[in-house]
């Protein structure tokens, strides 16, 4: 029983050893099965093991490995080369994209080593040098999801949730949460990028929903009873709301809908056929004035409210009653702490 586990280990650091030089592996190699001297299956088996050990360096692809007639595409494993993986997404974009030559310049402009390409051809690097060279001085990015990792703490924050959410697993954060020291055993269910920042949607142990910013976040560790992995069916629970998140003040709770109209002077911005601020943003109608009227969908006053300020006062909420009664007190104290500043 020993020989049997120490061969397997051995045959397992051969197939890892493999993947890390760059090779493609598939159960049906036969200069593998041979060199081995393993089945078929058993190699299948071990490439799925060691895939399932490390999902976040190993990916798979579907593709045919031999052209005889009827032969189907199986999976391969493979370690991705990052620039090499990197360029063909790029070079798929600019072949048949849209005119993507912003994000060429997002790219460029935040970390332009991963332009550099040592497999790409002598023509593809001219192309690529033209395009951001005709555009260096047409875009201008005003915070980005790269700009905002920086160097430090939070670039090491988002692999380590990253990691985090791709395996189901717990970890233990301290971060602030409504200007207090808070240290939480959470559930990482996913990443979200949402108003120039990042967050990590994650379910506390008693079950409550929670968003956590990682600026915010001082420390990361693993859970300290011991809690690893928990079930994807948590992440699945949570599938309908993630799908209609706004922004890092949506609630997991049932929504209302907001019907608020724009004075003639910024209507422009919120007719029909105009990009939405919310995805749940309907365009209602267009009044003699020139005003319009649209709604908006919230669980909260803070989903929304922020939103209806900056835009103040040419925007003014209709219904429902609370929340407009709510839009009113914090103008009024606004205007009060105002004047009581001027005052002193």
């Amino acid at each position: 029983m020993a020989a049997k586990i120490e061969n397997k280990t051995i045959t397992m650091f051969k197939l890892m050893e493999m993947l890390a030089r760059g090779e493609e592996l598939y159960k049906k190699r036969e200069d593998i099965l041979d060199e081995l001297g393993i089945e078929e299956r058993t190699l299948d088996r071990y490439l799925k093991d060691i895939h399932h050990l490390y999902t976040d360096i190993v990916v798979t692809e579907k593709k045919k490995v031999s052209f005889e007639a009827g032969a189907r595409p199986i999976t391969v494993y493979k370690v991705p080369n990052k620039e090499r993986d990197v360029h063909k997404v790029l070079r798929y974009f600019m072949e048949h994209g849209d005119d993507l030559s912003w994000l060429l310049q997002m790219i460029n402009e935040n970390d332009p080593t991963l332009l550099k390409d040592p497999y790409a051809s002598e023509e593809f690097k001219e192309h690529l040098e033209t395009s951001i060279k005709e555009d260096e001085d047409v875009f201008l990015f005003v915070g980005t999801p790269f700009e905002n990792l920086g160097e430090g703490s939070l670039k090491s924050y988002l692999g380590q949730l990253r990691n985090a959410v791709k395996r189901h697993e717990y970890r233990e954060i301290a971060y602030l949460y409504k200007g207090a020291e808070s240290s939480d055993t959470v559930k990482c269910l996913k990443l979200v990028f949402s108003d120039n920042n990042w967050y990590l949607a994650s379910e506390l142990d008693e079950g409550s929903f929670r968003f956590i910013r990682l600026s915010f976040i001082r420390s990361i560790g693993y859970a300290k009873d011991g809690r690893e992995g928990y079930r994807k069916s948590i992440v699945d629970k949570y599938r309908p709301f993630f799908e209609h998140i706004q922004n890092a003040m949506t609630l997991d709770i049932p929504t209302r809908r907001a019907l608020i109209q724009a004075t003639p002077k910024v209507a422009q911005y919120f007719k029909k056929g105009m990009k939405p601020f919310f995805p749940s943003q309907r365009f209602g109608e267009e009044l003699e004035d020139g005003s319009v009227r649209f709604s908006v969908d919230f669980t909260q006053p803070l989903e929304l409210l922020p939103f209806v300020k900056r835009w103040a006062p040419d925007l003014v909420i209709l219904s429902p009653e609370d929340l407009r009664e709510t839009m009113a007190q914090d103008m009024r104290r606004a205007w009060e702490m105002h004047h009581s500043t001027a005052d002193a």
